[in-house]
């Protein structure tokens, strides 16, 4: 599953099983990597950024992103979020 998230660029794609990535995919939507580098997670060191609960937590987060909503009603348009955490 990791691999499927892009959460193990240290382990080359051959070296896992692929069997069950149609079935758990991640839609077309937005790339892995542009959540992560949005919202501060590093996939290598397995962190994320001290602020990033904070950032949720007390509404920022929702307040920045509103006017970043799709028209289709389906979350964040990430193709227009500049924002790195």
């Amino acid at each position: 599953m990791l691999g499927i998230v892009k959460m193990n660029p240290e382990v080359p794609s051959s070296d896992w099983d692929h069997t069950d990535e149609d079935t758990y995919g991640l839609g077309q939507v937005r790339t892995p990597e542009k959540f992560y580098e949005t919202f501060g997670i590093d996939v290598v060191s397995k962190t994320t950024h001290k602020g990033l609960c904070s950032f949720v937590q007390t509404g920022k987060m929702h307040k920045q992103f509103m006017s970043y909503l799709r028209s289709d009603g389906m979350g964040v348009d990430y193709n227009k979020i500049t924002y790195k955490h």
